[in-house]
């Protein structure tokens, strides 16, 4: 309803003269002045969101002792936590780096780069939070740029190329520290910045050539697509660098499994490429009438999100629980035949990096215009674990590699680090919906019930099949040889 139709229908219910009307109208006036210079709903007067944006303070309040894992330990990228004394050591190291990346890997002089970034400063600067980059003039946040991204690059390409850290001084125990830092949220450097310093290498690169050696650099390939595609040896380091085009097939089909937007900056790539592609939601198995999509109640959300308790529960009702054939969080899948199941989903390690790289993509999601699609990931891995032993049962089966320490830290670690959290509701939906209607199923049908106790009881390992198999032959040649001896051949 329009400002001016609810002033008039207002005006229709106000009081006559005596009865408190001049208190009526100047509460109308008011009413009337705030509902008119109320900021308009639509979705294309709300103020876009920072791409390399801080922590989100509630997230901060809600997950206590973390703060650790949001600062970097060695190497500052961006305004953050620049010219912070604690990184004075990692300073130094940009500076080793940003020198190597430009004498070693670029045609372009010193001056090439600078004269490009300072055009797109006040782009580059939009990227972050106004508080942090009005201390620092354009000539300063520049050369911050410059050093931070040809750093960053020189870095991972060296990585890549097997090249040896001690050239730059770099210890064994801060590699894991220099990767950790460069998926940290407030030490991000903008995407747009990084493509401008990778077009001035001396060797023409695609976007998916980067896009696969960022992946490598974040050991989300499986093989080393990398370097495959630049025909090199684990030990070169910079010569041999020219592209073999007959391995461009296998690059872009890494390059492709980011989302089709622009990345933000590689905490974005990364999880884009952690999560996989997306699924609809008609994915997978889908059978009978399903209705998952259309209007759904709050008592129907309620209802899928709270649909089981733990991996035992599910495994008491004849769901097996396998590993999906991708790493992707995505590739989430669940098929029923009516008295057994099967839950495949994607194996993940856990170790002490993990608790800061998860944080920061929830803090990513908290803080951006992006689907809350990693946040609804460690929801419905909490959703399956409550106790040791349910970790203890997923890791048997390979999808949880435990490098944290007990089963009860891991369990611990999962039932604590997404709670109070939104997660998008589309996200596994047809997944829940049919674990709810399996789950139903089952303990709705006595018969059901019956058959899957008797097949976890004498069906539940290749061992005992093998035994009840052997068991059956030996009845049945006993069968036959007391046969022939009752009824013996007659020659």
């Amino acid at each position: 309803m329009a400002v001016k139709e609810v002033a008039i229908l207002m005006e229709k219910h106000q009081g006559k003269p005596g009865d408190g009307s001049c208190v009526g109208r100047k509460g109308l006036a008011i009413l009337k002045s705030k509902l008119e210079t109320s900021p308009s709903s639509s979705p294309s007067s709300s103020s876009p969101k920072l791409k390399c944006p801080k922590v989100p303070k509630r997230l901060r309040e809600m997950v206590k002792g973390a703060e650790d894992c949001y600062a970097p330990k060695l190497i500052s990228l961006g305004p953050y936590y620049h010219g912070e004394s604690r990184l004075a050591e990692g300073e130094e190291l940009k500076l080793k780096l940003a020198k190597d990346y430009i004498q070693n890997y670029c045609k372009e002089i010193v001056d090439a780069f600078y004269d490009k970034i300072s055009s797109i400063i006040t782009e580059l600067k939009d990227y972050y939070d106004e508080m942090s980059t009005k201390k620092y003039d354009d000539d300063e946040f520049t050369v911050m740029m410059v050093v931070d991204g040809c750093a960053l690059l020189s870095y991972i390409l060296n990585v890549c190329l097997g090249s040896k850290h001690g050239s730059f001084s770099i210890r064994y125990q801060d590699i894991s520290v220099l990767y950790r830092d460069a998926l940290l949220l407030e030490n991000q450097l903008p995407y747009q910045l990084l493509l401008e310093l990778m077009k001035m290498m001396r060797f023409e690169w695609t976007n998916d050539l980067w896009t696969a050696m960022f992946l490598e650099f974040f050991g989300i390939n499986d093989e080393s697509i990398f370097q495959e595609f630049m025909g090199m040896e684990s030990n070169s380091c910079h010569g041999g660098l020219f592209p073999r085009a007959s391995r461009k097939s296998n690059l872009e089909s890494a390059g492709n499994k980011s989302e089709s937007k622009p990345c933000h900056h590689l905490l974005d790539l990364f999880r884009r490429n952690f999560l996989g592609e997306e699924r609809s939601s008609s994915s997978g198995s889908q059978t009978g009438n399903e209705n998952l999509e259309g209007t759904w109640s709050v008592r129907d959300v309620k209802e899928v999100m709270a649909s089981f308790r733990n991996v035992k529960e599910l495994m008491d009702a004849g769901i097996r629980i396998k590993r999906s054939p991708t790493r992707h969080l995505r590739d989430i899948s669940f098929r029923s035949n009516g008295i057994t199941a099967c839950l495949k989903i994607p194996p993940i390690t856990i170790d002490s990096s993990t608790k800061a790289m998860f944080l920061n993509l929830i803090a990513y999601e908290m803080s951006s215009n992006v689907p809350h699609d990693f946040i609804s990931y460690l929801r419905f891995l909490d959703s399956l674990i409550d106790h040791a032993d349910d970790v203890k049962e997923l890791q048997s089966i390979g999808i949880l590699q435990n490098n944290l320490g007990t089963h009860e830290e891991v369990a611990i670690f999962f039932n604590t680090v997404s709670t109070n959290l939104e997660s998008n509701f589309h996200a596994y939906k047809d997944v829940r919906v049919k674990i709810r209607k399996h789950l139903q199923s089952h303990y709705n049908s006595k018969a059901k019930m019956w058959m899957t106790q008797c097949l976890d009881t004498y069906f539940d390992s290749p061992w005992t099949i093998i035994t009840w198999v052997g068991a059956f032959v030996a009845l049945f040649l006993t069968f036959v040889q007391t046969y022939y001896i009752v009824f013996p051949q007659s020659r």
